[in-house]
């Protein structure tokens, strides 16, 4: 009877200096779903008409805006953004245009698959008048 042994494995190899080692030996990226979710709210607040003022509901508790909540799963991402949007500004054209941006920004990662951005806007704060706030 004879015996077999498998045949010892040896660890990869460092590269030698200058040299790339293999892709497999790299290691990889990972991204928490925090971070993702800022990245959606800073392509939400980067974009036009967006304002961060939600009069009066600070006061109750109420979150700032933007505001954005993803979904990940593998490397697709779903992403639900909430807006405030400035007085007067078209709502459809402000809402597509904060869909391309959290879009854009999210897919520019390289790691991920957007799927779907929805869009709501929460609140249309009025401009202030000049005789709002004052006492005389």
């Amino acid at each position: 009877m004879t015996d077999t042994a498998a045949a010892p494995t040896t660890p990869a190899t460092p590269a030698a200096p200058g040299t790339l080692a293999d892709p497999s030996d790299r290691g990889s990226l990972e991204i928490k779903h925090k971070a993702v979710e800022r990245l959606a709210v800073l392509a939400a607040r980067g974009t036009d008409s967006v304002t961060d003022r939600q009069p009066g509901l600070h006061l109750l508790g109420g979150r700032d805006l933007p505001k954005a909540d993803v979904t990940i799963t593998g490397t697709r991402v779903r992403a639900k953004v909430s807006v405030g949007v400035t007085w007067p500004s078209p709502l459809a054209k402000v809402a597509a245009n904060v869909r391309a941006a959290v879009a854009r920004d999210l897919s520019e990662l390289g790691i991920y698959t957007v799927d779907r951005v929805d869009v709501t806007v929460e609140c249309v704060p009025a401009e202030p008048t000049s005789e709002e706030g004052r006492v005389q």
